[in-house]
Protein backbone atom coordinates (compact mmCIF):
# COMPACT_ATOMS: atom_id res chain seq x y z
CA UNK A 1 0.00 0.00 0.00
CA UNK A 2 1.25 3.42 -0.60
CA UNK A 3 2.33 6.33 1.98
CA UNK A 4 0.57 9.34 2.11
CA UNK A 5 1.97 12.65 2.49
CA UNK A 6 0.01 16.36 3.00
CA UNK A 7 1.26 19.49 1.19
CA UNK A 8 1.48 22.32 3.59
CA UNK A 9 1.84 26.05 3.15
CA UNK A 10 0.88 29.39 4.72
CA UNK A 11 2.66 32.01 7.58
CA UNK A 12 5.54 30.68 9.38
CA UNK A 13 3.75 31.41 12.46
CA UNK A 14 1.25 28.66 11.43
CA UNK A 15 3.56 25.80 10.12
CA UNK A 16 5.35 24.29 13.11
CA UNK A 17 1.37 23.38 14.15
CA UNK A 18 0.36 22.55 11.32
CA UNK A 19 3.31 19.99 10.73
CA UNK A 20 2.76 18.68 14.18
CA UNK A 21 -0.94 17.64 13.37
CA UNK A 22 0.17 16.23 10.16
CA UNK A 23 2.26 14.11 12.06
CA UNK A 24 -0.39 13.62 14.99
CA UNK A 25 -2.97 12.37 12.44
CA UNK A 26 -0.20 9.28 11.35
CA UNK A 27 0.63 10.95 7.95
CA UNK A 28 4.12 9.83 6.54
CA UNK A 29 4.83 12.89 5.15
CA UNK A 30 4.65 16.58 4.80
CA UNK A 31 5.66 18.20 1.50
CA UNK A 32 5.92 22.15 1.02
CA UNK A 33 6.02 23.72 -1.92
CA UNK A 34 8.37 26.90 -3.67
CA UNK A 35 6.12 29.85 -5.16
CA UNK A 36 5.75 32.56 -2.75
CA UNK A 37 8.22 30.99 0.15
CA UNK A 38 11.31 29.75 0.18
CA UNK A 39 11.37 25.68 0.37
CA UNK A 40 14.22 25.24 2.23
CA UNK A 41 13.49 27.29 5.18
CA UNK A 42 10.16 25.87 5.29
CA UNK A 43 11.27 22.92 5.32
CA UNK A 44 13.70 23.36 8.29
CA UNK A 45 10.77 24.63 10.30
CA UNK A 46 8.65 21.61 9.69
CA UNK A 47 11.93 19.19 10.40
CA UNK A 48 11.80 21.17 13.98
CA UNK A 49 8.61 20.85 14.88
CA UNK A 50 8.73 16.86 13.76
CA UNK A 51 10.18 13.40 15.20
CA UNK A 52 9.20 10.83 12.37
CA UNK A 53 7.43 12.15 9.32
CA UNK A 54 9.45 12.85 6.36
CA UNK A 55 9.98 16.14 5.12
CA UNK A 56 10.08 17.19 1.43
CA UNK A 57 9.78 19.79 -1.26
CA UNK A 58 7.65 20.00 -3.83
CA UNK A 59 9.25 21.68 -5.46
CA UNK A 60 12.32 23.18 -4.78
CA UNK A 61 13.23 25.45 -8.06
CA UNK A 62 16.69 24.21 -9.50
CA UNK A 63 17.52 26.22 -12.12
CA UNK A 64 18.04 29.59 -10.26
CA UNK A 65 20.22 27.96 -7.52
CA UNK A 66 23.43 26.19 -8.23
CA UNK A 67 23.59 23.01 -7.34
CA UNK A 68 25.82 22.10 -4.90
CA UNK A 69 24.05 25.25 -2.99
CA UNK A 70 21.09 23.16 -3.33
CA UNK A 71 22.92 19.92 -2.17
CA UNK A 72 25.07 21.89 0.88
CA UNK A 73 20.67 22.71 1.83
CA UNK A 74 19.99 19.59 1.46
CA UNK A 75 22.96 17.70 3.20
CA UNK A 76 22.46 20.15 5.99
CA UNK A 77 18.43 19.52 6.17
CA UNK A 78 18.85 15.98 6.33
CA UNK A 79 21.25 16.17 9.04
CA UNK A 80 19.28 18.34 10.93
CA UNK A 81 16.00 15.39 10.06
CA UNK A 82 17.90 12.53 10.65
CA UNK A 83 17.71 11.79 7.25
CA UNK A 84 14.01 12.32 6.98
CA UNK A 85 14.81 14.72 4.53
CA UNK A 86 13.72 14.82 0.63
CA UNK A 87 14.50 17.24 -1.68
CA UNK A 88 12.17 17.82 -4.80
CA UNK A 89 13.53 19.09 -7.87
CA UNK A 90 11.43 21.55 -10.42
CA UNK A 91 12.24 22.96 -13.55
CA UNK A 92 9.14 25.56 -13.48
CA UNK A 93 8.24 27.35 -17.08
CA UNK A 94 10.20 28.63 -19.06
CA UNK A 95 9.22 32.04 -19.19
CA UNK A 96 8.63 31.82 -14.83
CA UNK A 97 12.35 30.96 -14.41
CA UNK A 98 13.38 33.59 -17.28
CA UNK A 99 11.09 36.52 -16.52
CA UNK A 100 11.02 36.45 -12.65
CA UNK A 101 14.32 35.05 -11.61
CA UNK A 102 16.84 35.89 -14.46
CA UNK A 103 17.97 32.04 -15.34
CA UNK A 104 18.71 29.85 -17.88
CA UNK A 105 16.43 27.25 -19.01
CA UNK A 106 17.69 25.82 -22.37
CA UNK A 107 17.39 21.50 -22.43
CA UNK A 108 15.60 21.62 -19.11
CA UNK A 109 15.40 17.83 -19.46
CA UNK A 110 19.33 17.51 -20.31
CA UNK A 111 19.82 20.40 -17.21
CA UNK A 112 18.00 18.67 -14.66
CA UNK A 113 19.58 15.17 -15.49
CA UNK A 114 23.15 16.93 -15.26
CA UNK A 115 22.14 19.38 -12.23
CA UNK A 116 21.12 16.08 -10.42
CA UNK A 117 24.61 14.24 -10.91
CA UNK A 118 26.08 17.16 -9.78
CA UNK A 119 24.20 17.25 -6.32
CA UNK A 120 25.22 13.67 -6.32
CA UNK A 121 28.92 14.71 -6.33
CA UNK A 122 29.12 17.27 -4.22
CA UNK A 123 27.15 15.24 -1.33
CA UNK A 124 29.79 11.83 -2.51
CA UNK A 125 32.65 14.95 -2.46
CA UNK A 126 31.14 15.19 1.46
CA UNK A 127 31.65 11.85 2.58
CA UNK A 128 35.49 11.51 1.63
CA UNK A 129 34.92 9.73 -2.24
CA UNK A 130 37.58 10.85 -4.88
CA UNK A 131 34.57 12.30 -7.47
CA UNK A 132 34.01 14.82 -9.90
CA UNK A 133 31.53 15.91 -12.23
CA UNK A 134 32.25 17.84 -15.49
CA UNK A 135 28.76 17.96 -17.78
CA UNK A 136 27.78 20.28 -20.83
CA UNK A 137 25.86 22.59 -18.02
CA UNK A 138 27.35 21.76 -14.64
CA UNK A 139 30.73 21.01 -13.28
CA UNK A 140 32.39 20.07 -9.77
CA UNK A 141 35.34 19.91 -9.91
CA UNK A 142 36.37 20.26 -6.19
CA UNK A 143 35.34 20.42 -2.60
CA UNK A 144 34.74 22.98 -0.04
CA UNK A 145 37.99 24.53 1.31
CA UNK A 146 38.64 21.88 3.83
CA UNK A 147 38.75 19.69 1.41
CA UNK A 148 37.07 15.92 1.16
CA UNK A 149 34.80 15.27 4.07
CA UNK A 150 34.84 12.92 6.79
CA UNK A 151 31.28 12.28 6.49
CA UNK A 152 31.87 8.57 5.62
CA UNK A 153 28.95 7.24 6.74
CA UNK A 154 26.31 9.60 6.10
CA UNK A 155 23.98 8.37 3.91
CA UNK A 156 22.76 10.46 0.86
CA UNK A 157 20.02 12.79 0.76
CA UNK A 158 17.25 11.41 -1.77
CA UNK A 159 16.45 13.68 -4.60
CA UNK A 160 13.10 13.57 -6.68
CA UNK A 161 12.63 15.36 -9.90
CA UNK A 162 9.35 16.58 -10.58
CA UNK A 163 8.08 15.55 -14.46
CA UNK A 164 5.29 15.94 -16.89
CA UNK A 165 6.67 14.69 -20.15
CA UNK A 166 8.63 12.43 -21.84
CA UNK A 167 12.14 13.55 -21.84
CA UNK A 168 12.23 15.21 -17.82
CA UNK A 169 10.78 11.75 -16.62
CA UNK A 170 13.42 9.79 -18.39
CA UNK A 171 15.83 12.18 -16.35
CA UNK A 172 14.03 11.34 -13.37
CA UNK A 173 14.09 7.49 -13.78
CA UNK A 174 17.76 7.66 -14.96
CA UNK A 175 19.63 10.08 -12.40
CA UNK A 176 16.90 10.73 -8.95
CA UNK A 177 15.59 8.54 -6.41
CA UNK A 178 11.85 8.92 -7.31
CA UNK A 179 9.53 11.31 -9.51
CA UNK A 180 6.95 13.88 -8.51
CA UNK A 181 3.69 13.40 -10.08
CA UNK A 182 2.25 16.61 -11.15
CA UNK A 183 -1.29 16.78 -9.08
CA UNK A 184 -2.78 18.01 -12.20
CA UNK A 185 -3.31 14.15 -13.69
CA UNK A 186 -5.90 11.82 -14.49
CA UNK A 187 -5.65 8.13 -13.94
CA UNK A 188 -5.29 7.27 -17.40
CA UNK A 189 -2.26 9.87 -17.82
CA UNK A 190 -0.36 8.21 -14.92
CA UNK A 191 -1.15 4.65 -16.12
CA UNK A 192 -0.79 5.33 -20.18
CA UNK A 193 2.02 7.72 -20.21
CA UNK A 194 3.89 8.70 -16.91
CA UNK A 195 4.39 5.02 -15.62
CA UNK A 196 5.17 3.18 -19.02
CA UNK A 197 8.04 6.00 -19.23
CA UNK A 198 9.28 5.05 -15.91
CA UNK A 199 9.72 1.14 -16.67
CA UNK A 200 11.60 1.93 -19.75
CA UNK A 201 13.79 4.22 -18.51
CA UNK A 202 14.28 2.37 -15.20
CA UNK A 203 15.31 -0.82 -17.56
CA UNK A 204 17.53 1.17 -19.80
CA UNK A 205 19.39 2.73 -17.00
CA UNK A 206 19.82 -0.74 -15.85
CA UNK A 207 18.09 0.34 -12.39
CA UNK A 208 15.42 -1.81 -10.69
CA UNK A 209 11.80 -0.67 -9.98
CA UNK A 210 12.01 -1.04 -6.36
CA UNK A 211 14.80 1.56 -5.67
CA UNK A 212 12.72 4.02 -7.45
CA UNK A 213 9.97 5.98 -5.89
CA UNK A 214 6.69 6.83 -7.52
CA UNK A 215 5.24 10.33 -5.72
CA UNK A 216 1.77 11.37 -7.23
CA UNK A 217 0.04 14.74 -6.20
CA UNK A 218 -3.50 14.77 -6.62
CA UNK A 219 -6.15 17.97 -6.64
CA UNK A 220 -8.11 17.19 -3.67
CA UNK A 221 -11.12 19.25 -2.66
CA UNK A 222 -13.40 18.51 0.34
CA UNK A 223 -16.00 20.54 1.30
CA UNK A 224 -19.98 19.30 3.12
CA UNK A 225 -21.31 21.53 0.66
CA UNK A 226 -20.40 19.19 -2.92
CA UNK A 227 -20.88 22.38 -4.72
CA UNK A 228 -17.91 24.39 -3.57
CA UNK A 229 -15.54 21.16 -3.45
CA UNK A 230 -16.08 21.14 -7.40
CA UNK A 231 -15.70 25.09 -7.91
CA UNK A 232 -12.72 24.92 -5.95
CA UNK A 233 -11.40 21.99 -8.54
CA UNK A 234 -12.43 23.84 -11.63
CA UNK A 235 -10.53 26.74 -10.71
CA UNK A 236 -7.22 24.62 -9.90
CA UNK A 237 -8.13 22.48 -13.45
CA UNK A 238 -8.82 26.25 -15.29
CA UNK A 239 -5.27 27.34 -14.04
CA UNK A 240 -3.41 24.21 -14.77
CA UNK A 241 -5.37 23.62 -18.34
CA UNK A 242 -4.17 27.14 -19.82
CA UNK A 243 -0.69 25.85 -19.53
CA UNK A 244 0.40 24.21 -23.00
CA UNK A 245 2.82 21.72 -20.98
CA UNK A 246 -0.01 20.04 -19.43
CA UNK A 247 -2.10 19.46 -22.45
CA UNK A 248 -1.23 15.46 -22.67
CA UNK A 249 -2.71 15.35 -19.30
CA UNK A 250 -6.18 16.00 -21.27
CA UNK A 251 -5.49 13.87 -23.99
CA UNK A 252 -5.54 11.07 -21.60
CA UNK A 253 -9.70 11.31 -22.11
CA UNK A 254 -9.57 13.10 -25.73
CA UNK A 255 -9.97 16.48 -23.93
CA UNK A 256 -7.13 18.19 -25.67
CA UNK A 257 -9.73 20.84 -27.06
CA UNK A 258 -10.40 22.11 -23.43
CA UNK A 259 -6.37 23.67 -23.62
CA UNK A 260 -7.34 26.23 -26.24
CA UNK A 261 -10.69 26.99 -25.11
CA UNK A 262 -9.22 27.93 -21.54
CA UNK A 263 -6.25 29.76 -23.29
CA UNK A 264 -9.00 32.06 -25.10
CA UNK A 265 -11.50 32.23 -22.13
CA UNK A 266 -8.11 33.43 -20.37
CA UNK A 267 -7.31 35.83 -23.10
CA UNK A 268 -10.65 37.40 -23.65
CA UNK A 269 -11.78 38.02 -19.97
CA UNK A 270 -8.31 39.04 -18.31
CA UNK A 271 -8.84 36.02 -16.00
CA UNK A 272 -12.44 36.17 -14.96
CA UNK A 273 -12.78 33.45 -12.66
CA UNK A 274 -16.01 32.65 -13.32
CA UNK A 275 -15.63 32.47 -16.83
CA UNK A 276 -12.78 30.13 -16.39
CA UNK A 277 -15.13 27.91 -14.01
CA UNK A 278 -17.93 28.12 -16.60
CA UNK A 279 -15.58 26.97 -19.45
CA UNK A 280 -14.49 23.43 -17.46
CA UNK A 281 -17.01 20.64 -17.39
CA UNK A 282 -18.07 19.06 -14.81
CA UNK A 283 -16.65 15.44 -16.37
CA UNK A 284 -13.62 17.19 -16.17
CA UNK A 285 -13.73 17.52 -12.15
CA UNK A 286 -14.54 13.61 -12.61
CA UNK A 287 -11.36 13.01 -14.68
CA UNK A 288 -8.55 15.33 -13.54
CA UNK A 289 -9.31 15.97 -9.88
CA UNK A 290 -10.66 14.33 -6.66
CA UNK A 291 -13.68 16.84 -4.90
CA UNK A 292 -17.06 15.98 -3.20
CA UNK A 293 -17.78 15.11 0.55
CA UNK A 294 -15.72 13.48 3.03
CA UNK A 295 -17.17 10.44 1.99
CA UNK A 296 -17.11 10.85 -1.97
CA UNK A 297 -12.98 11.95 -1.80
CA UNK A 298 -12.70 9.04 0.15
CA UNK A 299 -14.11 6.07 -2.19
CA UNK A 300 -12.10 7.87 -4.60
CA UNK A 301 -8.75 8.28 -3.77
CA UNK A 302 -7.55 4.49 -4.26
CA UNK A 303 -7.93 5.20 -8.11
CA UNK A 304 -4.75 6.59 -8.16
CA UNK A 305 -3.16 5.68 -4.97
CA UNK A 306 -3.05 1.44 -6.29
CA UNK A 307 -0.83 2.62 -9.08
CA UNK A 308 2.21 4.70 -6.93
CA UNK A 309 4.64 4.64 -3.96
CA UNK A 310 3.27 7.37 -2.30
CA UNK A 311 0.26 9.75 -2.78
CA UNK A 312 0.55 13.39 -1.63
CA UNK A 313 -3.15 15.01 -1.17
CA UNK A 314 -3.13 18.99 -1.20
CA UNK A 315 -6.24 21.05 -2.16
CA UNK A 316 -6.69 23.79 -4.91
CA UNK A 317 -5.17 26.62 -4.17
CA UNK A 318 -5.79 29.27 -7.51
CA UNK A 319 -8.33 31.73 -6.33
CA UNK A 320 -9.19 29.79 -2.97
CA UNK A 321 -9.91 32.16 0.06
CA UNK A 322 -7.77 31.73 3.07
CA UNK A 323 -10.45 30.16 5.31
CA UNK A 324 -10.84 27.23 2.64
CA UNK A 325 -7.64 26.64 2.30
CA UNK A 326 -7.59 25.66 5.90
CA UNK A 327 -10.75 24.40 6.00
CA UNK A 328 -9.70 21.74 3.46
CA UNK A 329 -6.63 20.97 5.35
CA UNK A 330 -8.55 20.00 8.26
CA UNK A 331 -10.85 18.14 5.82
CA UNK A 332 -8.00 16.42 4.41
CA UNK A 333 -6.42 15.26 8.19
CA UNK A 334 -9.76 14.31 9.31
CA UNK A 335 -11.04 12.14 6.07
CA UNK A 336 -7.53 10.52 5.30
CA UNK A 337 -5.86 10.35 8.86
CA UNK A 338 -5.79 8.33 11.90
CA UNK A 339 -7.51 8.94 14.97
Amino acid sequence: MATRGVGLGGPYAFLPELAKQVEAKGFDAAWVSETSQNATIQAAVLAQATERIDIGTNITLAFPRSPVITAMEAWDLNELTGDRFVVGLGSQVKRIIEERFSADFDRPAKRMAEYVQAMQTAWRMERGEDVTFEGEIYRVLRPGLGGKGRAHDRKLPRVYVAAVGPLMTKAAATYADGLLGHPFTSERYLTDDVLPRVESALAEAGRDRSGFTVCQGVILCIADDRAVAVREAKQQIAFYGTTPNYQGVFASYGDEELTGRLRQVWKDTERDIDALVAAVPDEAVERYAIAGTPDEVRDRIGDIEKHVDHLILGGAWYKVAPQRLFENFAAILETFGSD
